[in-house]
């Protein structure tokens, strides 16, 4: 592996640190995650990455790293500035910024209405240019107007978010002392209850099903994620609308069975693929390697 990598790419998210080691044809040949988000982390961004890295440094002191993520935010090594929106996405090599031999992806700014974005820069960099909507999901989902390799403006919808703090706190938290189970079939009911617009369930709603017996309590949490994704869904796409679906895991199969709920014509791709693609990607462009 030592002689046959040529760039190390790193993403660093709110919750995780995830780094890899890339081959010439852009395979990975070695990877690490560590649960050390950019927004925990002790204040040495700097320090914290190259921790986390440094196996890598000490074989290959002088193979090209390239970043994206919070690694550019104001918790991050170096705060790099937004890249305003519309944009060709093909035009997003010309902006990395390099700081102590770490190549920066900026993030993405939205003036009105006003919304961010970073790291899924790197995602949309991975797709194909014939690609027209993409939902990204996440603590913060992404839903872009992307056509033809431009990106013509995004939304941000707190629904992962929404989601966490509903189910820790409040009248709607997880019932105590009862294991939660998924079912596909309520999880499907409950994205339902969200789809029509004028006469969708409110978040109440379950815990109204739950208390009159109607919801049994071991299907809390999904009969919640059901309602909040179909809500997330219902308010950026109808029936019968292409899309891309960029997500791995859990949450992948969960916005899969609300598209397909809703109707709508879309693919999926691999969010960490995505990543992974785009910064190889983006360090080929940018004349880091090759």
């Amino acid at each position: 592996m030592k002689d046959r990598t040529i760039l190390i790419g790193i993403d660093w998210g709110a919750s995780t640190f995830r780094a890899w080691a890339f081959d010439e044809e852009g395979d990975v040949i070695g990877g690490t995650s560590v649960p050390d988000g950019i927004l925990t982390h002790s204040g040495d961004a700097m320090g914290r990455l190259t921790f986390h890295i440094n196996e890598w440094l000490s074989e290959w002191p002088e193979v090209p790293i390239i970043a994206c993520g919070g690694v550019g935010g104001a918790q991050g090594i170096h705060r790099t500035d937004y890249l305003p929106v519309p944009m060709l996405i093909a035009d997003l090599p010309k902006h990395l910024v390099e700081v102590n031999g770490i190549h920066i992806v900026p993030g993405l700014k939205q003036v009105s209405p006003p919304d961010i974005m970073r790291g899924e820069e790197t995602q949309l960099f991975a797709l194909d240019d014939s690609v027209g909507a993409v939902c990204i999901p996440g603590t913060y989902t992404k839903h872009v107007n992307f056509e033809h390799g431009r990106i013509l403006g995004f939304t941000s919808e707190v629904t992962g978010e929404m989601r966490a703090l509903l189910l820790a706190n409040g009248g709607l938290k997880t019932p105590e002392g009862v294991e939660q189970e998924f079912d596909e079939a309520v999880f499907r009911e409950w994205v339902e209850y969200s789809l029509d617009p004028d006469d969708a369930a409110s978040p109440f709603a379950v815990r109204a099903a739950r208390k009159t017996g109607v919801l049994d309590p071991k299907h809390h949490e999904t009969a919640l994620t059901g309602l909040l994704i179909g809500a997330d869904i219902a308010a950026h796409y109808d029936p019968g609308d292409e899309l891309t679906l960029v997500a791995d895991g859990a949450i992948l199969e969960s916005y899969r069975i609300a598209l397909e709920a809703l109707g709508a014509d879309f693919d999926e791709c691999s969010a960490e693929e995505a990543t992974q693609d785009g910064l190889f990607e983006l360090a080929e462009e940018a004349g880091l390697i090759g």
